[in-house]
């Protein structure tokens, strides 16, 4: 009787590389990866996670969480290029989540699909053509109507982009490997991958939402003011649509895509069909279902102690300084829609996390947490709520 603990084959490692693997989406994305496997297939495989970071000093949290840490600058093509190959020269999956800096941005996207180009040449070359997962994001498609609105529909894979300038150059990128990734003699498949906005952990932009309630109490209560007394006041409308998802419900729509092409999926056949229906795609990520202002101003003034509320549509000149200062728009008053059956039918994704306003005082208490260890996703959010977008880091 064999031992259940024997293998008849010695599992196989699929190298995945994250581009920018230490911001608050590429964390996400490398530990998604590492939980996923194959036990199954034919040999058994698991993914073996390398992180490309820009600093040394970034490379330690990557060890500590079992993905291997390479570091260099995409400015520095030659030694980036050796620091990667010294790791491998087979990709499996490469994915980027990135974000230059408005100063060097045009050369960020240049730069960056230039690796990923030399990279894909030397991988093929060794008999494995890379899938490429690009993030983009769903402003790309700018705004749709509020929650009730006469005709309200979501935006899908095929609605128009808007052409937004803060977002211009990562949209234009996300087309543009398409369109390389398509093109005769080309060396590796892409797909882009639009995720909504997320929460958790660091928060991302709704630890501005934490902030702005923050401002709001502590303004009051400098006032002599009773919060038992007070509504959390807003001024966009309450109907604004906030359709957001947990990070890790994200970074595990990824690898979703990243197995349906490497073994197949519910939504196709086998392998190459996996392939095929991936390859060229563009996949929106959101969640099940999206919240309304009504429902996350709610849960927000329940959490800060506002016992009357929260009122919504009230002018800017309403607000206490401190709150007003607070430029808050993206984050209350980007009201979006976005539908995300293509990839739920296609690969059995599915978001499983509670959402915001459903357990708001746990993502509250890891906010603070984040921001109270100095972590660097909270001071950037920061930074560019305070209208500092060139400033990263």
């Amino acid at each position: 009787m064999n031992h259940p603990s024997a293998s008849p084959a010695s599992p196989k490692a699929l190298n995945v590389l994250v581009i920018g693997a230490n911001g608050y989406l590429g964390t996400a994305i490398c530990n998604a990866f590492l939980r996923t496997g194959s036990p199954t297939s034919h040999p058994p495989a698991f993914f073996r996670v390398y992180g490309l970071v820009r600093r040394e000093s970034a490379a330690r949290r990557l060890a500590i969480n079992e993905v291997i840490p390479i570091v260099g600058s995409l400015s520095d093509k030659d030694v980036l290029l050796r620091a990667v190959l010294s790791h491998s020269h087979v990709w499996d999956v490469i994915v980027t989540c990135t974000e230059p800096s408005r100063n060097t941005e045009a050369e960020h996207w240049d730069d960056l699909l230039g690796l990923i180009q030399v990279l894909s040449k030397e991988s093929a070359s060794r008999g494995v053509r890379p899938l490429v997962l690009w993030s983009s994001g769903c402003k790309d498609y700018g705004m749709t109507g509020l929650h009730g609105d006469k005709n309200l529909t979501p935006h899908a894979e095929e609605s128009p982009l808007q052409l937004h300038p803060i977002i211009r150059g990562r949209m234009d990128a996300a087309l543009r490997v398409l369109e390389v990734a398509g093109a005769e003699g080309s060396d590796f498949d892409a797909a882009v991958v639009r995720a909504t906005p997320v929460f958790g952990y660091s928060g991302s932009y709704y630890g501005a939402a934490f902030d702005y309630a923050a401002a709001f109490s502590s303004a009051h209560q400098e006032k002599g003011g009773r919060l038992e007394e007070r509504t959390l006041d807003f001024t966009a409308d309450e109907g604004t649509i906030m359709h957001g998802l947990h990070i890790d419900d994200c970074g595990e729509g990824y690898v979703a895509l990243a197995t349906t092409a490497l073994w197949g999926g519910p939504g196709v056949g086998g392998l190459n069909d996996g392939r095929r229906a991936v390859a060229g795609e563009v996949f929106n990520i959101s969640g099940r279902r999206y919240e309304t202002l009504r429902e996350v101003g709610t849960a927000l003034a329940l959490e800060y102690g506002f016992g009357n509320g929260a009122r919504f549509g009230v002018t800017r000149e309403e607000l206490p300084a401190a709150a007003s200062g607070q430029n808050c728009d993206l984050v209350f008053a980007w009201s979006q829609w976005v539908s995300s059956e293509k990839i739920r039918n296609l690969t059995g994704w599915g978001d499983k996390r509670p959402l915001f306003s459903e357990n708001t005082q746990v993502y509250r208490l890891a906010y603070e947490a984040a921001a109270e260890s100095g972590m660097d996703d909270v001071a950037k959010i920061r930074r560019r709520m305070a209208g500092k977008w060139g400033e990263e880091q």
